[in-house]
């Protein structure tokens, strides 16, 4: 700023040598340049006014102190990097007081994270198998002095290490593991001759089991895994998973006989029959027939001991029981049994875990609730191992999976219609009817209507005379809440039943049963109930058969 009567201005620069400011340059404006002055170069300087004409001068100006920017940042590396942190190194530069660190995600949005006088920095609290980028600048005196940025670099945390299980077969062990955040794919290790060495590379983050097949039986193996994300070419390898053995041995084929009561003495003295009279009365022994399964499952040569009976289904000249494994450890499965004697023909190995409820058959497809889903398989593609007696068949994937608004608990084809009974203890459920198009192809369903149903329904059948039985149920005992186990009979009004209409009305009959009543379904003058507390040792009135009831009996009505 110019000062009132001065007529010139003399500049003097600090010395470091000398340690005084020495005359630098005169000038007779109000701004002055010095150049070519190395990079980072800290000058000082001060100033006096000067009138020639009176011959006068001011004092000294307050020093001020300034630098030149530094040099562009070079490059730098990364020397570590784990799950959460990124450790980054560079060559320090003479004109560099200190240097400001600049982070992005994938996107480039780039944000600064940090200063430091130092030429490394350990970034923390990052996120595993993500990618990161940084950039980095030197400044000189102050940290809003700054050199040009370097080019930013991509690089990743390492994923997690996954967590391993694994469980031995017959003649094969069963590796598997949880996805993992960010993961490109995954390596499998194996120990031979004293060391781990590479058995597989699974690519894809939803890759999350393996079954190493063609092993002794009564041998010991030991495995474990890691993640990898691959990023710009390079793979960035997780810690490596616990270790984990096991040893594969034979599996028995899935049980027939009975879990709890293997004569009719011992199940006319179950509980089940003892608490209740009239059931134990109407019941057919002789008709009824143990779930198979329920001491052991043979699931594509793994065992399950703890398979839950769901829902039970007429399909041509067999009859099919669906089951999900309690310990989600073994997929859901099917078993299918010749109609006719009540024998085991062979099982269906669905593709998930997921809990396997209701089973319909439209004449073409296999249709099975789980959870928010009606999924569908095609008759066909089971029928040949049906016939040929084969231990099991694995299906690898649901033609169809139909998303639907309620959760499904059980389901019936009626009246050229799927109808898809939703479960729920304490609000009333629906029944939803649905029409089916393409069966032959890809099916597809459409909503058509929705009927309030009560609480607590685990199946319903509708029967040749019209009427409607719903089985409901919830929990093992009575110290339960909402424990209930009965069956409720409905005379609906059917004449629109083909359009998915109808009219509940009130209940007219209840026929009180064994606890934990789940699916049923009617063939001739026989409807047949499954229970699921088989698998329930806390559970009351525990029952191991499908047990066949007079049609007559249950759908009598009440005046």
């Amino acid at each position: 700023v110019a000062v009132a009567n001065a007529t010139q201005y003399y500049l003097y620069r600090y010395n470091e040598l000398t340690d005084q400011y020495e005359f630098l340059d005169q000038t007779t404006d109000t701004t002055y340049s010095l150049t070519s002055l190395p990079a980072g170069e800290a000058v000082y300087l001060t100033m006096i006014a000067v009138n020639d004409v009176q011959g006068i001068r001011s004092g000294f100006a307050s020093a001020e102190g300034v630098w030149t920017k530094p040099e562009k940042m070079g490059t730098f590396t990364y020397t570590a990097r784990t799950t959460s942190t990124l450790s980054l190194k560079w060559e320090d530069l003479n004109s560099a007081t200190g240097y400001v660190i600049y982070r992005a995600g994938s996107g480039g949005n780039f944000k600064q994270i940090a200063t430091c006088q130092t030429t490394t920095y350990q970034d923390i609290g990052l996120d595993s198998g993500k990618t990161y980028q940084y950039k980095i600048a030197a400044y000189a005196g102050s940290a809003d002095n700054l050199g040009e940025e370097c080019a930013p670099i991509l690089t990743s945390t390492l994923p997690d290490a996954p967590t391993l299980t694994v469980k031995g077969g017959n003649e094969r062990i069963r590796l598997t593991w949880d996805a993992i955040t960010g993961a490109t794919g995954y390596t499998i290790y194996i120990l031979q001759d004293g060391q781990y060495v590479p058995l597989t590379v699974l690519e894809g983050k939803t890759n999350k089991m393996f079954i190493h097949k063609d092993l002794t039986n009564g041998q010991g193996y030991e495995y474990f895994v890691t993640a990898y994300r691959t990023l710009e070419g390079v793979n960035y390898e997780s810690a490596q998973s616990q270790v984990k053995s096991a040893t594969p041995a034979a599996v028995s084929a899935t049980s027939t006989k009975a879990k709890l009561f293997a004569t009719k003495s011992a199940f006319n003295k179950s509980e089940a029959c003892t608490q209740n009279k009239e059931f134990k009365k109407k019941v057919n022994y002789k008709k009824s027939f143990v779930i198979p399964g329920m001491i052991n499952t043979n699931v594509a040569e793994f065992t399950s001991y703890s398979m839950v009976p769901q829902a039970i289904c007429f399909v041509k000249s067999y009859l099919m029981i669906t089951a999900y494994d309690a310990n989600s450890t073994e997929n859901s499965v099917i078993y299918v049994l010749k109609k006719s004697n009540k024998k085991l023909m062979t099982t269906i190995v669905l593709p998930n875990k997921a809990h396997a409820g209701g089973l319909a058959f439209d004449g073409k497809n296999l249709w099975i609730t789980q959870s928010k889903t009606l999924k569908s398989i095609p008759y066909s593609q089971v029928k040949d191992a049906i016939v040929n007696k084969e231990p099991y068949v694995e299906v690898s994937e649901y033609a169809t999976d139909n998303a639907l608004e309620q959760q499904a608990g059980s389901v019936m084809y009626y009246k050229n219609l799927l109808w898809v009974a939703s479960y729920d203890e304490l609000k009333p459920g629906y029944l939803v009817s649905y029409k089916i198009s393409n069966k032959s192809d890809a099916p597809s369903l459409t909503a058509l209507n929705t009927i309030s149903l009560p609480t607590r329904v685990q199946g319903f059948t509708f029967t040749s005379n019209g009427r409607l039985i719903l089985s409901r149920s919830c929990q093992t005992n009575s110290t339960k809440r909402g424990f209930m186990h009965q069956l409720d009979v409905y005379k609906p009004n059917l004449k629109k039943a083909s359009k998915g209409i109808i009219s509940l009305g009130k209940v007219r009959n209840t026929v009180a049963v064994p606890s934990m009543n789940e699916g049923v379904a009617v063939s001739g003058s026989y409807m047949y109930v499954i229970f699921e507390s088989v698998y329930f040792g806390s559970a009351v009135e525990r029952m191991d058969r499908v047990c066949a009831l007079p049609v007559s009996y249950v759908t009598k009505l009440k005046k």
